[in-house]
């Protein structure tokens, strides 16, 4: 046992992340990179935001922080425009979003708006026209209280309120958010319900929810170690995984659009049993099998649609056992080594994800995908050049990293470092920032 190697060299099948250097702060969790001074915004639980520098890449230099005016869950930036959602106090109060622009080296507040019950992300459209937040209205700690979810609305034109969408269901808890890159539509991943909403933009509308199913572990290709024994067992069992995502991402290929999932999971009550958790703990009671939290896994589907196209299965539990078995499932939040600490809860708990696209050495464009295991503190790489046939390329670990929140990926053209595509990941546990090269 013992707390986490700090000496030993990363775990890594695979050769497209490469380490280009670490910095340590005090909130290190969501970042979001302006590429035009090649500063990077920093936030996560106290309400401070920190600037990173990073013109020198291989050196990132900590500038002063901002004093925000809460505590910050998410940052966003547009242009010279900084945004971050704030928390009330108690937290499942009334929350706010901070509005900043960086001008001449410095961050400059705008306003702060009240917004919505928990704010817990927020992002801009690309085209800069709105903020979006997920309000996920989350309960009170003894749950007297249990504000409804939305999703808030900021038009940048005018950015004196936010406009609150509201769902039918008030138990819907929205957590994350990803935009269509024509700026058209957007999706929010509804963790506890184990369901994905699609926005119309242009009418501010929820236009569908999507059940999201769950995985069966009895089959080929799903099998999982659900045992907390200190003993890696990966095999196939009579149980079912709800996906119940958190990070999401969405992008496009020949005018279809697609959405990645990160199949984190999360413990909900019954209270929380509504559409796509609903009609599968009903089904799951009926037949006799056990229900987990989370699918230790990424799903790709159709964004128009809600169809399951992909999942990646036990692709997770294989390579890590593979890779670092003494970190198999280890609990990093407690930064102890033991192997098989998580097996019996959600295991890896994929948290993030992100897509990037790089020009190989033959010059294609390939698209690659990657994402954070927020308990194993992995990260891994697909290429998903082909929709049809992903294929896991790469999966990097260092102990002394710990619990990937916030994966950025910055393309050739904005890198600070000519021509190189990098990976921004802020790790939650550790409180460490890291750049590592995409090859």
């Amino acid at each position: 046992m013992g707390f986490a190697q700090t000496d030993s060299a990363p775990f890594q099948k695979g050769n497209s992340l490469e380490l280009v250097s670490r910095i340590s702060l005090k909130t290190a969790e969501i970042a979001a990179f302006m590429p035009e001074v090649k500063k990077l915004f920093v936030v996560g639980d106290a309400n401070a935001m920190e600037v990173v520098d990073l013109t020198d890449a291989k050196f990132p230099k900590s500038l002063p922080s901002f004093i925000l005016d809460g505590e910050a869950t998410s940052v966003t930036v547009h242009g010279n425009l900084i945004a971050a959602s704030l928390l009330a106090n108690p937290a499942w109060g009334e929350g706010s979003v901070e509005i900043m622009e960086f001008v001449d080296g410095n961050v400059r507040k705008v306003s702060t708006i009240k917004a919505c019950f928990h704010p817990d992300m927020i992002t801009f459209t690309p085209d800069g026209s709105k903020l979006l937040v997920a309000c996920e209205g989350e309960p009170s700690e003894e749950r007297m209280r249990d504000p409804f979810g939305a999703v808030g609305f900021v038009d940048m034109n005018r950015p004196a309120a936010v406009t609150v969408l509201p769902f039918d269901d008030v138990t819907i808890e929205p957590e994350y958010i990803t935009v269509s890159k024509d700026s058209r539509w957007a999706w929010v991943s509804l963790q506890e319900n184990n369901a994905l909403a699609k926005v119309d933009l242009l009418t501010n509308k929820i236009a569908g929810i999507f059940d999201l199913g769950f995985v069966d572990h009895s089959q080929k290709g799903f099998a999982l170690d659900a045992v907390k024994d200190g003993k890696i067992d990966i095999k196939n069992e009579f149980m079912w995984g709800l996906r119940q995502p958190d990070g999401i991402k969405a992008f496009e290929e020949a005018g279809r659009h697609y959405v990645l999932t990160a199949n984190e999971g999360e413990d909900c009550s019954d209270t929380q049993k509504t559409y796509g958790l609903k009609d599968v703990a009903s089904l799951a009671k009926e037949k006799g099998v056990k229900l987990k939290f989370g699918s230790r896994s990424v799903s790709l589907f159709d964004g128009m649609t809600g169809k399951l196209l992909w999942d990646s299965g036990e692709t997770f539990e294989r390579v890590a056992a593979e890779v670092a078995p003494e970190y198999f499932n280890w609990n990093a939040k407690k930064g102890k080594k033991k192997a098989d600490a998580r097996s019996d809860d959600k295991g890896s708990e994929p948290e993030n994800i992100t897509v990037g696209y790089v020009r190989g050495p033959d010059g294609n464009e390939r698209r690659l995908v990657f994402v954070g295991l927020e308990r194993m503190s992995g990260i891994a790489v697909f290429d998903f050049t082909d929709i049809k046939s992903p294929k896991l390329i790469d999966y990097f670990m260092d102990p002394k990293d710990r619990g990937p929140e916030g994966l950025i990926f910055i393309s050739a053209e904005e890198s600070p470092i000519a021509g190189q595509p990098l990976l921004i990941v802020g790790y939650e546990y550790s409180k460490t920032l890291v750049v590592y090269a995409v090859k």
